[in-house]
């Protein structure tokens, strides 16, 4: 798997569970590796209902040296890129920190950390990435809570304030735990428009994208993670085109992926600009499921612009009438 990730210009991170084990983990026998109560029982991960699990101890020193062990071995024999550290915001930021400099210490290795949480102090501890839960809810709000679209712009800006160069926020409008808990983007965002239009937004804004098997499909209903619940890949076959066109220009685009930033507030409309040497690429989304006339940033109108996923002339006035959840990427 990894060899053909790899001959594919594609990185395979691991999903790292450091805070627990299965209570059939061999590593039970090692009773002081685990966190007990007053009568030495081990016990679940506190303030959890997690009854499949048994909590680890990170004050017990020979445990965390045999998890960096066999986090090692991941990289050694499977050849893998890195880890995607679940739960991370249960686990001591002093283990975080043990565990990356020891295996950024492995030669000839250039790692990716992905942090599942939100904790400031995971990029001190050298993850390059964490989840952007308050711009997933602030995407909510817009899409259905009327909240302003200008909304975005400030939850972004406040999201990188504790963020160091080099490092990034992961952006998603689902991932595992929300299409199993909450619902799709599909039925979040009302229907295939609004869900793609949300995903414009989420991956052009900043930070990393993430894509979450079944939304590129519309799936409608929950994903469940503890029952087999099959995709039906050939379902909205126009989205899964569309998600391709998305992201087959951000891939292409310097400007989208690590350009400067102007934003255009707007109440209904979230209109930016990506700026990088020479390209220039405005992104103008619809977040309403009625149509709107937005007059456009004067840097934008009455000028001709090529669409960025067909490469076709637009030629815009002062004004734009969008359609519902309508999004429009122009480059110069």
């Amino acid at each position: 798997l990894v060899d053909s990730a790899h001959s594919r210009n594609m990185a395979v991170i691991l999903d790292w569970v450091a805070n627990h084990t299965a209570w059939d983990n061999p590593w039970i026998s090692n009773t002081s590796w685990y966190s007990q109560d007053g009568s030495g029982n081990i016990i679940i991960p506190p303030g959890t209902n997690w009854q499949d699990v048994a909590d680890l101890d990170f004050d017990n020193a020979d445990m965390r040296l045999a998890m960096i062990d066999a986090m090692k071995y991941w990289i050694l024999t499977a050849n893998i890129d890195g880890f995607r550290c679940d739960a991370a915001d249960m686990v001591p930021f002093e283990f975080w920190q043990q565990a990356i400099d020891s295996l950024n210490r492995l030669p000839a290795r250039k790692l990716i950390f992905l942090a599942e949480g939100g904790r400031a102090d995971h990029f001190t501890a050298g993850f390059q990435l964490n989840f952007s839960w308050d711009f997933y809810g602030g995407l909510k709000n817009v899409w259905s809570n009327g909240y302003a679209a200008s909304s975005l712009f400030t939850i972004h800006s406040n999201e990188y304030l504790g963020v160091p160069a080099g490092a990034e926020k992961l952006r998603f409008t689902t991932n595992h735990d929300e299409s199993a808990w909450d619902a799709t983007p599909y039925t979040l965002f009302n229907g295939a428009d609004g869900a793609l239009a949300a995903s414009v937004v989420t991956s052009y804004l900043g930070g990393v994208p993430l894509i979450y098997s079944s939304q590129e499909v519309g799936r409608s209903t929950t994903v469940p993670f503890f029952s087999n619940s099959p995709i039906n890949w050939n379902s909205h076959p126009e989205m899964l085109q569309a998600y391709k066109s998305i992201f087959s220009f951000y891939n292409a685009s310097n400007a989208l992926r690590k350009g400067s930033l102007t934003t255009f507030p707007n109440s209904n409309v979230v209109c930016f600009r990506r700026n990088y040497q020479a390209e220039e690429v405005y992104v103008i989304v619809n977040t309403r499921n009625y149509a709107f006339n937005y007059i456009l940033p004067a840097e934008v109108a009455n000028a001709t612009w090529k669409n960025a996923f067909d490469n076709t002339d637009i030629t815009l006035a002062n004004a734009i009438v969008l359609n519902a959840y309508e999004y429009l990427v122009i480059r110069k």
